[in-house]
């Protein structure tokens, strides 16, 4: 396992890679996150849109949890988690420039 600071300077390492969204609006929870990021949230940089969905998905669950999922040593596996959703779509309803970083 990566040490946490690794893992997040690796997170600012990513580029501002430009993302469209080219797909209709997803029924998949998790894709609808990045869907909202992009098309009414209007954000277009990679990472941007991998910490806000990272941030969301957190959220959500500390709210269905409670204080047991309130472990900030948690929130890398959400970025993580994000990139993966970001990764999957790219393609079919979602456009990267130059395709998702790290794949």
């Amino acid at each position: 396992m990566h040490a946490r600071s690794e893992f997040i300077s690796r997170l600012r390492a990513l580029p501002d890679t430009p993302v469209a969204w080219t797909g209709d609006r997803p029924d998949d929870e998790d894709a609808r996150l990045v869907w909202e990021a992009v098309t009414r949230r209007r954000l277009t940089a990679y990472r941007s849109i991998v910490e806000w969905v990272g941030d969301q998905m957190f959220r959500r669950d500390l709210q269905r949890l409670g204080a047991v999922a309130d472990v900030g040593f948690f929130r890398s596996f959400y970025l993580a988690h994000a990139r993966e959703i970001i990764r999957r779509l790219d393609g079919t309803a979602l456009q990267i420039q130059g395709g998702a970083p790290g794949s």
